[in-house]
């Protein structure tokens, strides 16, 4: 982990020498080229992302993505802009100046948000170390990075499935630049992690004051979310390409506000990000054009800098669209223009699949908005989804009204952009939630600007009223002796808190079921105790390699080889059959058994649901059950875990 952190800090630094001299470019005649060093390097995070995966992108597209041809290109560049380097360094040590200043002027905001940060930095970390349980994960995402790894590029199909093989991979590629280095899984979520914070460090200094305060609000906000705060670690790209797609917004609301030429640049490299990592923000790019048209109409954009954004827009993301034009005739395969490699059967089932709603329980939802019963629909949808028993949801959405009544031609763009994104989401892709990702953390962001706006109205009564009166307090605080004081204090509470917790909850003798997320990040309790407890079948596959038990019979799992070969640290021992592998209609059962060494069975509670009869099918899910009842009569019970799975011994020679 230590590794993957050191690799995308490098990566990181990189970008933001290489971007700086853009922004100076760019910037060039502006009075003010940058708002001072703090906000570069918080608004350069995501930006600087982007450079390094485009210009792995390109390295990839001519197999170049090797050590001994990275190494000399970032040595050569890092010495052609010495001088950016310098610059960059010296922000960061100004960054941490700032900070000591403040504390000793009295306002620990600062080091508060420092200490916050890396805390949940670690926190992160730790719960990164979970091994997925979404089979994405272990299906596409982690092999395809391996994959580019392999080829030091990229290749058509990039893993064997025609589309997923053949899909748009920037975020696999920064997967990829990490776990070349970190040789583990985890430096895919040490990337996501750093993405995540990025975009919040993005947002919080889009605050024109008090950016310290502005990070408290946007954790307020957006943290306390479990649907944002439980996907950062995970090593899946929806929560990234969310952060580009909406950070690229941002960055148009900063150049509307500013007119730099450097932040509309910058949404070019974000947006080309997101666009690169998933189809689904192509919708980005028509609403970030219509918000831009009246900008571009009345020449405010100049020739040079469109040009400029637009080859800063295609070097990110135009690589995969090209690709798949030239080698399937299809940009943006297998979708609207021939899906060669893909039966009619197979893309008629896919698109049926995204075109209806996830759980069968949300289909009789009308998704056509010319309906009135669409609208009903739509709204309760709102309410219930993101809106009810989150009171950080209203706390936004209030922010959004007050941010209009003050300021509405300031905010009234970012907020036509949320409806017009979840109408797109409600009729178009109404399949899960965490396709509407982008519109809801877009309207969290829209909140936060509205209080920056209400803030801004109320700057003059603040200087005259607030500060005058907490001008003792902060001298107290910037005494030397509570400079001193204060972090003795901290420690010891921490300690004492930490000490507390530990006898609240069994000290060594710790419940592992009763163990929370946090007693890991404590060191209370190890990762896998955790998870024997906490997480369905990893118990049952670490016991079943433990004990090298084969061959296994496990069709209700859709990711059971995998799930077993995670669970056990990448051993693979072939201890269970692939859930697909299932006799033919008609055929002998016992025979399959047979040639197929069944010694062991797993039965799950949720055999009967609807739900997982779909995703598996009905007539598999038959023919599963099948093949249970023929062994049952003859087999013992092994054990169950805690989440009803069962794991039974077959005895073929016992009588019927």
């Amino acid at each position: 982990m230590i590794v993957g952190w050191c690799t995308v800090l490098s990566i990181i630094l990189w970008g933001l020498v290489v971007d700086r001299g853009i922004v100076a470019w760019l910037n060039r005649r502006c009075d003010q080229p940058l708002r001072d060093g703090t906000d570069f390097l918080f608004s350069g995070i995501l930006p600087s992302l982007a450079i390094a995966g485009g210009a792995a992108t390109i390295l990839g597209a001519f197999h170049g993505l090797r050590w001994e041809i990275l190494l000399p290109i970032v040595a050569v560049s890092m010495i052609w802009r010495r001088r950016d380097l310098v610059t960059v360094l010296r922000d960061v040590g100004s960054l941490f100046r700032k900070i000591a200043a403040e504390r000793k002027n009295g306002n620990p905001f600062p080091v508060l948000a420092a200490l916050t940060c890396i805390v949940l930095c670690y926190v992160w970390s730790v719960l990164a170390l979970f091994p997925s349980s979404i089979a994405d994960v272990w299906v596409f995402h982690i092999p395809l990075a391996n994959s580019i790894i392999e080829h030091a590029g990229f290749v058509s199909p990039q893993i064997d499935h025609p589309f997923y093989g053949n899909i748009p991979l920037f975020f696999n590629v920064l997967f990829a630049l990490v776990m070349m280095v970190s040789g583990h899984w985890t430096g895919a979520a040490v990337v996501n992690i750093a993405i995540f914070f990025g975009f919040l460090f993005l947002l919080s200094s889009c605050a024109s004051r008090w950016r310290a305060c502005g990070f408290f609000l946007v954790a307020a906000l957006i943290l306390s979310i479990p649907f944002f705060r439980g996907s950062v670690g995970e090593p899946m790209t929806d929560l990234a390409r969310s952060c580009f797609s909406v950070a690229a917004v941002l960055f148009l609301w900063r150049y509307l506000e500013t007119r730099r030429p450097a932040e509309l640049f910058h949404c070019a490299l974000v947006l080309g990000g997101a666009v690169g990592g998933k189809y689904t923000e192509l919708q980005m790019v028509g609403l970030i054009g219509l918000a831009l048209m009246p900008t571009l109409f009345k020449g405010r954009v100049s020739l040079p800098l469109f040009v400029s954004c637009l080859c800063a827009f295609l070097a990110v993301a135009g690589y995969w669209y090209a690709k798949n034009l030239i080698v399937l005739g299809n940009p943006i395969y297998p979708f609207m223009f021939g899906h060669p490699g893909l039966t009619d059967a197979w893309m008629a089932d896919y698109m049926l699949e995204l075109g209806r709603a996830f759980d069968p329980a949300n289909r009789h939802f009308v998704t056509n908005l010319a309906t009135l019963q669409g609208w009903r629909d739509f709204l309760h949808i709102l309410y219930d989804w993101f809106l009810a028993r989150k009171p950080n949801a209203f706390v936004a959405l209030a922010l959004i009204l007050a941010g209009l009544a003050v300021a509405f031609r300031r905010i009234a763009f970012l907020a036509a952009i949320v409806v017009a994104m979840l109408v797109i989401w409600y009729t178009v892709m109404f399949n899960h939630i965490r396709w509407a990702t982008p519109a809801y953390l877009l309207f969290f962001s829209t909140g936060f600007i509205g209080a920056s706006l209400v803030r801004e109205r109320l700057d003059q009564w603040l200087d005259r009223q607030v500060l005058p009166r907490i001008t003792p307090l902060k001298k107290i605080v910037s005494s030397p002796v509570c400079m001193v004081a204060s972090p003795v204090i901290i420690s010891v509470l921490a300690g004492g808190l930490w000490i507390c917790h530990w006898y609240r909850v069994g000290g060594s003798d710790i419940d592992p079921v009763k163990a929370k997320e946090l007693d890991v990040a404590l060191g209370m309790i190890s990762v896998d105790k955790y998870m024997e407890s906490h997480r369905e079948a990893y118990f049952m596959y670490r016991y079943i390699a433990d004990h090298d038990l084969r061959a296994v019979f496990q069709p209700f799992d859709t990711a059971n080889t995998l799930l077993s070969t995670v669970y056990n640290g990448g051993r693979d021992g072939g201890w269970q059959l692939p859930r697909y592998v299932l006799p033919a209609p008609g055929s002998d059962i016992g025979a399959f058994i047979r040639d197929n060494h069944i010694g062991y069975f797993i039965t799950t509670p949720d055999v009967g649901s609807a739900f997982l009869a779909e995703r598996l099918g009905e007539d598999k899910m038959v023919m599963a059950k099948t093949v249970i009842s023929h062994m049952l009569p003859r087999s013992s019970l092994v054990l169950t875990d805690r989440f009803g799975w069962k794991l039974y011994r077959f005895d073929a020679d016992q009588a019927p």
